[in-house]
């Protein structure tokens, strides 16, 4: 069993690919799918409730941002629904706006493995990747037959006679996001193939797709018809026309302009540092000392899209801009071990090996022990004590909101962008336990830690809201410009 702390330090459960503690089931040969098929209301039943008494026995901060009476309401709401046979997709539909009722961003049900696999076979994918501005959908790369039409840059208004507006209505109750912030909501749908499954789910399987748009960047009113993709014909067109996107770029890099310095941390997650043969802390540890030698006042931090990754990589950067001992995380706490479903889970079982990293405490909860981020915390030198503007946005979520938390707290720089996708008081992720509905076979990875920071005096409910909001328009995607950092270096100077 892989331990408790090893499974904390690998990183904060992601839906970007982050590894978890939870263990997969051995591989089974995927079972054909039946799109058509409908499941009788006692299987519904069955699935709905192992699915909440998961989340109620096992999700440590449940109730953090829905009382339990509301999300009672919700749940039994949805419970009132099952009186008749549903699809995969109709069930998934019914459970999902439940679930995001939890606000909780590392907890998002999938649909099963059988049909994943079959839609990703099907030429249904929407043949672009959008990119979401004050709540207009604009086309950011084309993957149809003519890639100029609609243009990049166009407003999409509707699809298949679907107004946008109508579209991000459903959407957007599917999408799961920390507390009330919808900044996050908007950047995982840009990821095409998040859009392509919720639309879906939505409105069924589209093998064409009637688009009416307003063209870049002349403005008019205009509808082009397109065929759907299949996945793999998304990917590979993908590399064809857009090789810079889908290339391997380094998870960090150091740049100097003029008097100041600007560092890009793209992911705290560890397997791309290994990759590139990286070492986070002896980077970071370089960093800092060339600002120091070269006597650096400025700098930039660039963390948007940095979906989070290793808790200790988030407090390295903490302990670069701050020269006193400080609280990183309040706790770690586990609800409880006595999981009535854990042998349904495709979790590791030896519960007396997890007891031993763990200890009871007065509330009745459990205390993860040893975590090297819990404790006094020294600072890291050379303390960096100039001028700091960090960039944050949606994407920025987990591990990298831990860190951002206490550097807005204890006041060590600016912001710039807009609302971090990641709680200001910390998350629930590290340690999770993989389920399988046994009749639908959706599947969730229930996170069991709840990670409080060492912070207070802002409100439960929300990220980090940037001292400077600045958001791009559609022209400066277009043209590879960025407001955002150009806004930063000129404005870091008169911090």
């Amino acid at each position: 069993m892989i331990s408790l702390i090893a499974a904390l330090m690998l990183g904060c459960l992601t839906l970007g690919g982050q590894q978890a503690a939870a263990v997969d089931k051995p591989q089974e040969k995927t079972p054909e799918y039946n799109p058509g098929h409908k499941y009788t209301p006692e299987q519904l039943l069955e699935d709905f409730q192992l699915l909440r008494t998961a989340l109620e026995e096992a999700h440590s901060g449940i109730y953090f941002y829905t009382p339990k009476e509301a999300l009672d309401g919700y749940f039994n709401s949805a419970k009132e629904k099952l009186t008749g046979p549903m699809t995969e997709l109709e069930f998934y539909g019914l459970i999902a706006p439940v679930v995001e009722k939890i606000h909780d961003g590392h907890t998002w049900p999938r649909f099963s493995t059988a049909c994943e696999e079959y839609l990703q076979q099907k030429p249904i994918s929407f043949p672009f990747n959008l990119r979401f501005l004050k709540g207009k959908a604009y086309v950011y790369r084309n993957f149809s037959e003519n890639m100029n039409i609609p243009a990049v840059g166009s407003e999409v208004l509707s699809i298949n006679g679907h107004p946008m507006k109508e579209i991000l209505e459903k959407m957007l109750v599917l999408v799961p996001g920390d507390a009330h912030i919808e900044t996050i909501k908007y950047r995982r749908l840009e990821r095409a193939s998040v859009f392509n499954g919720f639309y879906t789910l939505s409105y069924g399987e589209a093998a064409e797709y009637t688009v009416n748009y307003r063209d870049y960047p002349g403005g008019k009113e205009k509808t082009v018809k397109v065929k759907g993709l299949t996945w793999p014909q998304f990917m590979a067109i993908y590399s064809e026309r857009y090789p810079e996107d889908v290339k391997d770029k380094p998870p960090i890099k150091l740049e100097f302009k003029d008097d100041a310095a600007i560092l890009t941390i793209s992911t705290f997650g560890n397997g791309p540092y290994q990759n590139q043969n990286i070492v986070y802390p002896d980077f970071m540890k370089s960093t800092f000392s060339q600002l120091l030698e070269k006597k650096i006042q400025y700098l930039v931090i660039d963390l948007r899209n940095n979906s989070g990754g290793a808790d200790d990589f988030g407090k390295i950067l903490f302990a670069y801009l701050y020269d006193k001992p400080f609280k990183y995380y309040e706790s770690l706490r586990m609800k409880t071990i006595e999981l009535s479903f854990w042998d349904k889970t495709g979790s590791p079982g030896d519960k007396a090996e997890l007891e031993k990293e763990l200890a009871k405490n007065q509330e009745g909860t459990y205390d993860v022990l040893n975590h090297p981020n819990l404790g006094e915390q020294q600072p890291l030198l050379p303390t960096f004590k100039g001028k700091v503007l960090i960039l944050i946005n949606g994407g920025s979520f987990s591990a990298t909101g831990e860190s951002t938390s206490l550097i807005h707290y204890y006041k060590k720089a600016k912001f710039a962008g807009e609302e971090c996708g990641a709680g200001y008081y910390g998350n629930t992720s590290g340690y999770a336990v993989s389920l399988e509905l046994p009749n639908t076979r959706l599947r969730i990875a229930v996170p069991m830690i709840r990670y409080s920071m060492a912070v207070s005096g802002y409100p439960r409910d929300r990220g980090i809201i940037p001292d400077y909001p600045i958001e791009p328009e559609i022209s400066d995607l277009v043209n590879g410009k960025d407001p955002v950092m150009d806004f930063a270096l000129k404005q870091v100077k008169k911090l």
